[in-house]
């Protein structure tokens, strides 16, 4: 038996998440790789449906799993950033960077900067600056520091989870696995 359409996604999205990892460092490409991870992941229903369509058995073993999902905040998630990621923009997020051991910063939407040194915490406001000065002032920022992590900072009220960008990924990317695993199974054993 060849392999399913929806796994070659899964594969696909898998893809741009390890590049999402080899370019943590670098904003930009992360953001473009989560762009594309976006893209691929959601698109491994979409694709399986199509695949599927005509057999009967497998859409009401795929419609039960879908039912399923509507309580999972993970695929509710995804569903929702893909949607701003398609048709609005890049999901907004919150960077933080290290700068050493007692110091970190967090670029927000490259808007504002945050600078954390212990209990005290100092705001610099990009605001009103042009786009080039905002980037000009985040690359100061970051010369010489390494990115910690990356927040989704516009979710939606009902998701109250760990925001982090990569954990979130990866549990997305688990529970696609699951789906398509069990589909493989399941279409071996229709198919003679």
């Amino acid at each position: 038996m060849s392999q399913i359409q929806s796994r070659l996604r899964l594969e696909e999205a898998r893809f741009f998440y390890e590049q999402m990892n080899i370019h943590f460092q670098d904003r930009i490409r992360f953001l473009f790789f989560l762009d594309a991870f976006l893209a691929s992941a959601r698109s491994v229903t979409h694709v399986f449906q199509k695949e599927f369509h005509e057999n009967v058995q497998i859409m009401n073993w795929y419609e039960r799993e879908v039912a399923k999902w509507k309580d999972n905040k993970i695929m509710r998630l995804f569903t929702h950033m893909r949607n701003i990621s398609l048709k609005e923009h890049t999901p907004k997020m919150r960077t933080t960077v290290a700068k050493s051991l007692s110091a970190s910063f967090t670029i927000a939407n490259k808007v504002s900067i945050r600078k954390i040194i212990g209990e005290k915490t100092e705001q610099v406001d990009l605001v009103g600056e042009s786009t080039k000065q905002s980037r000009k002032e985040e690359q100061v920022v970051t010369k010489g520091s390494g990115i910690v992590d990356y927040s989704f900072d516009e979710l939606p009220r009902w998701f109250d989870e760990n925001p982090d960008v990569m954990y979130l990924c990866g549990k997305y990317l688990d529970y696609l696995e699951k789906f398509v695993s069990e589909a493989e199974i399941m279409i071996k054993e229709i198919k003679p």
